[in-house]
Order: structure tokens, then sequence, then C-alpha cells
């Protein structure tokens, strides 16, 4: 069981003890489950009052909380606290669990210390796998592929061949990474196939959702930069270019040669057009389609996407269709009525 003080919590985050810092703490838990012994948080206002109710030891909350009988822990971001100290008591223990035997290594394959390779993986000839690599089962790992340190593949997970993986990357179940880009060329009422031969890499700190597509480059590659973070079900085509710290959420597709820039974020079944460039710092509402490119610092929403204040305007205006009609039905009979008077 991992122990910690307050002090050695605020420390941490950089935050401010008010009461006993001395108290031990070996957990942390909602607000409404918390029991004595864990720390809790509040980043959400409506959930002030549960402070006089909690039964937790210690609250993370956010200036300007009144005081309460229990200490607390200030901090400008509660809920940024609450990630770092879940990860200090919720942090999993690595074991070696070395290469099992039913297991297939390929040919002249480079494998680092500690790596642990799971029953019914697949790896291929040329791989080079560094330290403390975790395949789990199923995985498939095609030749010449290159795995960075501390990453972690889940089950049946598919890295197809030549692709390159970073270090301390997280890959969740049932993704494929490197399939065939979608290419073709029309002769007259068939398709051809373009042969993509480029690959896919994925940089330092990523972490893929499960269920994901990522399309290998038909020529070059296609990038998913540094600290990338993408939700499950989510469609990358050939020869994109994801930036870095950005955010794709569930079911976002996005079409070949698009450039996302960093910090961006992609709601929900958000569209993205092929070979077009959406610029730093962009929040893009769920369902939107983004067909041009939006240029940085914006907030976009709408299918086509619009500035979101734009957006919100023609929503309240949609509300108000069958009222209009109703009236625009209403004039027209007056109108035709004046008509008949006048003639």
């Amino acid at each position: 069981m991992i122990k910690k003080t307050l002090k050695e919590l605020a420390d941490l985050i950089g935050g401010k003890v008010i009461g006993d810092d001395r108290i031990i703490l070996t957990g942390i838990n909602s607000i409404d489950q918390a029991k004595k012994g864990e720390i809790t948080f509040i980043s959400n206002p409506k959930y002030l009052p549960m402070a006089r109710t909690t039964e937790a030891s210690a609250i993370i909350v956010p200036p300007g909380f009144e005081a309460s009988e229990k200490p607390v822990l200030y901090t400008e971001d509660p809920y940024l606290a609450y990630a770092k100290i879940a990860t200090i008591f919720y942090q999993k223990p690595y074991h070696t669990k070395s290469i099992d035997r039913r297991s297939f290594i390929g040919k002249n394959c480079d494998i680092g210390k500690d790596v642990s390779i799971y029953p019914f993986v697949y790896v291929g000839d040329n791989v080079r796998i560094e330290d403390r690599v975790i395949l789990h089962p199923g995985v498939f790992v095609g030749d010449d592929v290159h795995i960075g340190e501390d990453t972690i593949v889940y089950a049946n997970v598919c890295i197809r061949e030549h692709c390159k993986i970073g270090k301390r990357v997280i890959i969740h179940c049932g993704t494929v990474i490197g399939s065939d880009g979608f290419g073709f060329a029309k002769d007259g009422k068939r398709h051809h196939k373009i042969p993509q031969v480029g690959i896919v890499q994925i940089d330092d700190d990523v972490e893929i959702g499960a269920n994901n597509a990522i399309d290998r480059a038909a020529l070059g590659k296609t990038w998913i930069k540094r600290g990338v973070k993408t939700d499950n079900l989510i469609q990358i085509g050939h020869n994109v270019i994801i930036g870095e710290d950005t955010i794709l959420v569930a079911q976002v597709a996005i079409a070949g040669s698009a450039e996302v820039g960093n910090y961006v974020t992609l709601a929900g079944k958000v569209g993205v057009a092929g070979h077009i460039k959406i610029g730093d710092n962009v929040t893009v509402g769920g369902k939107s389609a983004v067909t041009k490119d939006i240029a940085p610092d914006q907030i976009v929403s709408g299918f086509p996407c619009i500035p979101h204040r734009d957006w919100l305007k023609s929503q309240i205006s949609v509300t108000k269709l069958p009222e209009m009609r109703k009236r625009i039905k209403g004039l027209e009979i007056r109108i035709k009525e004046l008509e008949e008077k006048n003639k």
C-alpha cells in the first residue's frame, strides 16, 4: 500500500495546505465515495456543499474555497492535481514476464532488457524492441518495426511492417497501425489500387485508444507527433500529420493528407476533409465537418464549420423555424387578401 502525507502531495502538485499536513493518505476517491484515509477533490462548484459531508480525510480545492473542518489542499487546477495524485496511488508495478515460449520471434530481432512478450504474440524479422516494452496476447508486429522503450501494446493490436513507435506510447486493444491507405486511381469505371509504400510514425508519449485505424502513407509517412491522445474508434488517413498534444475524441475521421496543428481538440464525430490544414490551438465542436483550412486560435462548429458563436446563433434560429414558418404563412395570406382588394 502506498502512503503519502498531505505535505508530500502538496509538494508534488505545488499546492498549499491549510490544516494538518502530516496526515497519512492511502488513496484518492470521488467526493461521495471517499473514506477515511483518502483524499478527494472538488473541480466543479456544484459539489462544494459536499465538502461538509464527505468522509475523506482531506480535500483538494480551488482558490477561494471557504475554510473547512478538514485539511484542504489549495491548487489552481484541482482536476489536474487529481490526475497527478491518482497516478501516484494507483501506479501499477512493472513485473517482467519475459518472452513466452508460445510467442513467435522472427529473425535478426533486437530485443532490449526487461521486455514482456505474452503468449500468441507474433514478431516479424528485423524488429527492434527497446527496454521494458510490453506486448500483450495476440499482438502482431510486422517486419522492420521499431518500438521505443516503456511502450505498452495491449491485446490484438496490429503494427504492420516498417512502422515506428516512440517511447512511452500506449496502444489500446484492437488498433491497427499501418494498414494500407485508401488510395485508388480511376480507370474508366474501375478503380486501380495505388501502392501504399510509406509508414506510420508515432512519436513519444502518445496514447492511442481502442479500435483506431491509422493508415500508412502512400509515400513518406503518416505522422502522429509527441503527446497526441486519441479516443476509441478514430480513423486517420494516409499522409495525415497530427500536431503535438492534440486531442481526438471518439469517432473522429481525418481524410488523407490533412494536417492538424498543435494543441488542437477535435470533438466527437468531427470529420476532416483531405488536403486541408487546421492551425494550432483550434477547437472543433462535435459532429462538425471541416471542409476548408482553419486559421490558428479559433473555436468552430457546424456542418460545414463556422465560428462557434455564429453557429450558436444559427441553432437558436433553427429552434424558431416552426414559429417563423407559421408567421410567414399568415403574412402570405394577408398579402394575398390585400392584393385581391386592390384589384
